[in-house]
């Protein structure tokens, strides 16, 4: 239970809502049980009433109906409210719980993730906060509801007779302890199994769907497939045992009902509180029945409390594996985006072979550099250990004059902005994706930065977005509608509104045609006018517009000067030649 307390202290944010499902549910069962004992012992009575001439006549059949009317209205309508405040009380609760998640998370470097891979994250983010709902919708609810109602249960039919009535009590308590125990244990390894079934069957899945093209390429898609199916189908028999053990509670909560309701119909048989037999024994008897309708749930509560408890672990993992950087005390960002890197050297966790070897360069403020170099010569890398995402082993990074590591997180995240190939764009307005870069601007800003990167047509009623047009326009997962180019020009325009002294530029043409390639270098160049741009690319298209380009092999840099100056290098010479577009 330890795994599920930082959960459970979030859950005080919402102790409004969620006590009032509580008490609806309460009244709830409070209702089932009066309605069912009414019931029995208005029938019992209309009909000892009716053997009678004298009571016949007499006898008040309109309270007790209207009591059987009223408890049945009680019970629908406390029932619809709820099933409404109890589930908006949890998905409340499970939205806090996953940007809470997601805040822990989000300041992490890729280094203190790097055992998880992204689809195990995705769904332990996911899946696993979705799996506690049964805290309060299985367990906290139920159990309340029932040690409440069946107290006033008891309470309740000790005025007529003491014995039955702690009788009944003592049966109902040793169900509430006994099953959830029992249940609890017998789903504990099925809960568990659960799990783990459903988070391979998801990582599979994505895994299976990232790799389409080096699946084909490999003509691995056939075995991918087939063992995506056979995830699928341990997750069927977990499933399937989970479902055995939910059916077992079940029915012996059921044998467990009818063998009390045999024994109350004995003890009550000769009378109640020691009276001749007469209605007052059929409300005992369906009392009894009535009662078992609040131990029902509680069976099945305790079997998925194991997959609650796995899941807080999983997350628990994360949380306390994953630790945050050690951020530094500087509050402003830097004033100007000179860089100056010294000595670098860094080798990935578990992987002896570094990548980079005493890296050295300097950025002025305002200067445009382009880093150039064969795949896995560390120009990801680099850009990784100026974002923070990674720490070097050795070397300093000095940015706007300062120690990389004495910025605070706010502050070293505006001092920069990034721009890469993957511009992502969520499942939102066009407003709400650009409101990503800067929170506070308003829409005459958002409207001037997108005409600045040449998105004006994106604002009229026929830029073929869907739903409204203007910043309101629907971008859809991905920005489906957008193509290429438009996507990056989304990102450059992010990075503008951010206005940040330095912008990192990550390969921010790959993918593009030859002439969308010229018009997102021009435009970069244009609008980072006054900014210092640092281009990592393999490409070579724009770049005897930079002021230097530095030549990176094997973790170092080899050459760093103008282009016109690097013509005379027979390596860079090559390079031109093969690279430099037609």
């Amino acid at each position: 239970m330890r795994d599920l307390l930082p959960f459970l202290r979030l859950y005080r944010q919402h102790w409004l809502s969620l006590s009032l499902g509580l008490l609806l549910a309460l009244v709830t069962l409070v209702a089932g049980m009066g309605l069912l004992s009414l019931s029995g012992w208005f029938l019992s009575a209309a009909a000892v009433a009716g053997l009678a001439i004298a009571s016949r006549d007499t006898f008040n059949y309109m309270t007790p109906a209207g009591g059987v009317r009223f408890f049945s209205i009680i019970r629908t309508a406390s029932r619809w409210g709820e099933r409404v405040v109890s589930h908006d009380a949890t998905f409340r609760v499970l939205t806090r719980l996953r940007v809470w998640f997601w805040q822990k998370l989000s300041p992490l470097q890729t280094s203190a993730l790097a055992g998880f891979r992204q689809a195990d994250l995705l769904n332990r983010l996911v899946a696993d906060i979705d799996a506690m709902d049964h805290v309060y919708l299985r367990l906290i609810t139920p159990i309340g509801a029932a040690l409440l109602s069946c107290a006033g249960l008891v309470f309740f039919l000790s005025f007529f007779d003491s014995q039955l009535a702690l009788t009944l009590g003592a049966i109902l308590l040793l169900g509430m302890i006994a099953l959830p125990l029992v249940f609890y244990f017998a789903g504990r390894k099925p809960g568990q199994a659960l799990i783990a079934e459903k988070s391979s069957l998801r990582t599979r899945l994505v895994d299976y769907l990232d790799g389409q093209a080096e699946l084909q390429m490999f003509a691995a898609a056939p075995k991918a497939l087939d063992e995506l199916q056979q995830a699928e189908q341990a997750l069927i028999r977990a499933q399937a045992r989970m479902a055995r053990v939910s059916g077992l509670a079940n029915a012996s909560v059921q044998l467990l009902s009818g063998w009390t309701l045999t024994l109350m119909l004995w003890l009550a048989g000769h009378g109640v509180g020691g009276a001749l037999p007469d209605p007052i024994t059929a409300l005992m008897v369906f009392a009894t029945l009535a009662s078992f309708e609040a131990l029902l749930p509680l069976a099945g509560a305790f079997q998925h409390l194991s997959t609650s408890l796995t899941s807080a672990r999983r997350l628990n993992e994360i949380l306390q594996e994953a630790k945050a950087p050690d951020w530094g005390d500087e509050q402003q960002p830097a004033h100007d985006g000179s860089l100056r890197i010294t000595d670098l050297h860094f080798a990935y966790p578990g992987n002896p072979q570094p990548v980079l070897r005493g890296c050295s360069l300097r950025l002025q403020a305002g200067e445009k550099l382009a880093l150039l170099g064969q795949t896995g010569c560390g120009k990801s890398t680099l850009m990784g250990l100026l974002t923070r995402e990674w720490n070097p082993q050795a070397g300093e990074i000095l940015l706007g004059g300062k120690p990389l590591t004495s910025y605070s997180e706010a502050a070293l995240r505006t001092s920069f902005s990034v721009v890469s190939q993957r511009v992502h764009l969520f499942a939102a307005t066009l407003r709400d994706n650009l409101k990503l870069a800067a929170p506070e601007a308003d829409d005459a800003r958002l409207i001037k930065v997108l005409e600045q990167v040449g998105l004006g047509t994106l604002l009229e009623d026929d830029s073929g977005l869907e739903d409204d047009a203007g910043l309101d326009a629907w971008l859809g997962d991905g920005g489906r509608p957008l193509s290429g180019g438009e996507r990056r020009r989304i990102g450059i325009a992010r990075a503008l509104l951010h206005d940040a002294p330095l912008w990192l530029l990550d390969e921010p043409t790959e993918g593009l045609d030859s002439q969308t390639e010229r018009e997102i270098m021009a435009l970069l160049f244009r609008l980072g006018a006054e900014r210092t741009l640092l281009l990592i690319s393999h490409r070579l298209i724009g770049l005897e517009q930079m002021d230097r380009i530095a030549l990176m092999e094997e973790g170092q840099i080899r050459l760093c000067a103008p282009h016109a100056e690097l013509l005379a290098d027979d390596y860079y010479r090559s390079l031109h030649q093969r690279l430099a577009p037609i």
